[in-house]
């Protein structure tokens, strides 16, 4: 089976159309949460993943939006979430309502963990950057792979056991690379790949203008994904 496994979309339809293109065939999407928030296309994004089927887990932007809510650390994330509040249809936040914190996944006997958070526990000082890895292969003993997010860093750690995942952001990129990211994972084979790709910035500055969203989120993507 080739899993489609990707991240903090973070409502960036322009990016999940390049995705699809990018990725190639795939047997199984998988969102590791945030796949709303920040940018305007919220319906389109959540449709096209329940059309998809996609094997979906809650970030902390789905339970903001769920509860109607705001992001502590982020005036530019809230505001986008109060504005997709106001405009999320009934059955998307249906399922953002039924969404699990993780999802537990068995492909060809192997056995994957994905979610958007990691252990708390397996972070240091405070940081969400910081991760200690001897923790996090006792709290996830057993499981082959682990996929998580919210970072939006992509990244390897290799356990002696286990192989912990963040495929990057797909839609929001912060990396030093400043390039969406996902990763295609071969069941069978037992190897994955992460695929960098461009989307069409015009189009999503057009999408984020005409919804009067934050001038930010331009500037933004005008400055190669990079804040002012």
């Amino acid at each position: 089976m080739i899993l489609g496994i990707y991240a903090d979309l973070h409502a960036n339809m322009p990016a999940l159309d390049a995705m699809q293109a990018a990725a190639g065939h795939v047997d199984q999407w998988v969102a590791l949460g945030d796949s709303v928030g920040l940018y305007p296309q919220v319906n389109e994004v959540l449709d096209w993943q329940r059309q998809h089927s996609v094997v979906y887990v809650q970030g902390d932007h789905e339970s903001a939006l769920f509860r109607d809510g705001g992001l502590p650390d982020s005036f530019t994330g809230t505001e986008s979430i109060r504005k997709q509040a106001q405009v999320i249809s009934t059955v998307n936040l249906e399922i953002l309502s039924e969404l699990p914190s993780f999802c537990n996944l068995e492909p060809d006997g192997l056995r994957i963990c994905a979610t958007h958070f990691l252990s708390s526990e397996s972070h240091s000082a405070d940081s969400k950057y910081a991760i200690d890895l001897s923790v996090l292969e006792k709290k996830y003993a057993g499981y082959d792979f682990v996929f998580f997010g919210h970072t939006h860093l992509p990244a390897v750690l290799y356990g002696c056991n286990t192989i912990f995942i963040n495929p990057g952001s797909a839609g929001f990129p912060v990396d030093v690379e400043r390039r969406c990211s996902m990763v295609v994972l071969d069941t069978l084979r037992r190897c994955f790949n992460f695929i960098r790709f461009d989307y069409d910035t015009d189009r999503l500055i057009k999408v984020v203008e005409d919804s009067s969203y934050n001038k930010k989120l331009v500037a933004y993507i005008r400055n190669g994904h990079r804040w002012i």
